[in-house]
């Protein structure tokens, strides 16, 4: 199976402040992974390793946030942790603990809204 090149995994840390985009507890030494939000069987090779399709989710994809989206789709494809194989990563925002954010292809983000401390409870 192919892995992202350095410098997208540079850009996806960066990006997301090497901290899980669900629930914001910061990865430095616990187990965590570069999830792809549109599955890799349903993503051309050109496209599966995109910035715009991979977010930073603590756990395996069994354990913690990243393991929580695989057991909840319904929420993970509200939440734009997972993105239908006829979407464009590019156009569907992704709930974080920032906010709602737009991803680009660059490493940036817009926000589209922000989250505040009480949503973030509901979260964690």
């Amino acid at each position: 199976m192919s892995q992202p090149d350095r410098e997208t995994c540079r850009l996806v840390d960066h990006r997301d402040g090497l901290r899980c985009v669900r629930c914001g507890r910061s990865l430095y030494g616990v187990a965590a992974s570069r999830h792809h939000r549109r599955r890799r069987s349903q993503s051309s090779k050109d496209a599966v390793h995109n910035v715009e399709n991979l977010i930073l989710l603590c756990g395996t994809g069994s354990t913690g946030c990243h393991g929580y989206a695989h057991e909840h789709p319904a929420e993970a494809y509200e939440a734009g942790w997972l993105v239908h194989s006829w979407d464009d990563p590019l156009e569907v925002p992704v709930r974080s603990w920032r906010g709602l954010l737009l991803l680009d292809a660059d490493g940036g983000t817009t926000t589209v809204m922000r989250t505040s401390q009480t949503d973030m409870k509901a979260v964690a």
